[in-house]
Formats: C-alpha cells, structure tokens, sequence
C-alpha cells in the first residue's frame, strides 16, 4: 500500500512488541531456507547413492567370501580326512566300484560343490554377485565340473531347481561332444 508516495512494507510485530521483521526480508529469509533445503535434499541423495552402492559392494565381497570358504571347507575336509581322499580318487578312477556307503560319502562330499555353484548362480541372476565376479567363478565351476565323474552331478541332481539343473546339465551337453 503507498502513503504519500512511498510503498509502506508491512511488517510484524510479535505480541511483546519485542522484533520487528520487513515482510520483504522476511521472504529473503525464506528464499534462502528454501534453496538450503534443496541443497541438503540433493545432498542426501548423492549420499543414498553411494550408500547403496557400498551396500552393494559388500553384499558381493560376502557372497564370493561364502563361495570361497565353501571351497576351502572341502579342501579342509579332504586334508583332514585321508579316508576321504582315497573315497574321491577311487569315485574319480571308476565311480561305478564305489559300496553304496562309499557312493552316499561321495556324494556328500560332492554336493557341497554343486550347491556353492547353484548359490552363486542364484546370486547372479538376483543382481547380487556381479557379473565380472559370477564369470570367474561360474568358469572355475565349469573346469572343476569337467574333471569329476558324471556320478558327482547325477547323483545331486535330486537337490537342486529345475533353471539350475538345465543350466549345468547344457554344460555336460556341451562338454560330451
């Protein structure tokens, strides 16, 4: 409103007539929270981003750390147990002389291997375990698998998903011609 040729800013006046505040400043004020808001919005943003893809990085070092003591578990298994050993040399020499105790051993054995590979399989097709990470141990899987007897695979097949078992059983397809 203009009196006597000046624009009159209002202005308020709290109830114990202690501040007085130009309603002009006032939206500067504003302005400026709304801009550092913003800000701070973007901010977090970038920081949920980075977050989760930390997140991520350390739910995949954790997959490959489960594979790889998997891993380490029959290796453990074997050295500790010399019985086991020979179990494996004699189901890799001619698996079709193994006793039925030896054979159900032996298979034991051999399902840890195939269960690591349908985790990190899994794991791959979820979005977990990167895929630079799932090819190297999807092609260690793949070498280990040629040098085990059919028996390893057939007589696990029971345990595993239907996608899993089209999966490896296309690589024996492969690897037979």
């Amino acid at each position: 409103m203009e009196v006597s040729g000046q624009l009159k800013v209002n202005t308020l006046v709290t109830k114990k007539g202690g501040w007085k505040v130009k309603k002009s400043r006032l939206s500067s004020v504003v302005s400026i929270a709304e801009i550092v808001s913003s800000l701070a919005i973007v901010v977090s943003l970038f920081y949920v981003a980075y977050e989760f893809k930390r997140s991520n990085t350390l739910t995949n070092r954790d997959v490959e750390n489960i594979i790889y003591s998997r891993m380490l578990e029959m290796d453990r298994l074997i050295i500790e147990r010399t019985d086991l050993a020979k179990l494996i040399l004699k189901a890799s020499g001619n698996s079709e002389k193994l006793t039925p105790d030896e054979k159900l051993r032996y298979l034991a054995f051999e399902h840890i291997f195939y269960d690591s590979w349908e985790s990190a399989w899994y794991y791959h097709h979820e979005g977990i375990l990167e895929k630079q990470n799932w090819d190297g141990w999807n092609s260690w899987f793949i070498s280990e698998t040629k040098n085990k007897p059919f028996l390893s695979w057939e007589g696990n097949r029971k345990n595993y998903s239907r996608e899993f078992l089209e999966y490896v059983d296309n690589i024996f397809n492969e690897n037979m011609n």
